[in-house]
């Protein structure tokens, strides 16, 4: 038996979030896991926002985090988070790959904003 990766916060995954409905994030996408290992290995979904190079609507909404080259430990994955959009994914039944992680100050962040759309103060 193969032992697979359990996805943990930080962390960019690239999946397929189809099957969607109307405004909902549409194909193949990076998602960044917001949602604790422990979690995840539980629960067997992980909680995440989409990545994408578009979202030129969301970005004048406050509702994205940008992320250039130096916010992940790669430098491979560019664009903005698109907070508002948060999803549970089971990454192992989607066949999910793991891409990058982010850099913390990046991922605190986006909880923060993230939080902050949930329960605005």
């Amino acid at each position: 038996m193969v032992s697979r990766r359990v996805p943990q916060k930080g962390e960019i995954w690239h999946v397929n979030g189809d099957p969607v409905e109307g405004r909902e994030f549409k194909g193949p996408h990076y998602y960044l896991v917001i949602s604790q290992r422990e979690l995840v290995a539980a629960l067997g979904t992980a909680v995440c926002v989409p990545v994408t190079s578009g979202g030129g609507a969301s970005r004048s909404q406050g509702v994205t985090v940008y992320l250039d080259g130096n916010s992940t430990d790669t430098g491979k994955v560019t664009g903005v988070a698109l907070c508002y959009q948060v999803r549970s994914l089971d990454l192992t039944a989607r066949k999910a790959s793991y891409v990058a992680t982010v850099e913390p100050h990046v991922m605190d962040e986006i909880l923060s904003l993230v939080v902050d759309l949930i329960d605005p103060r």
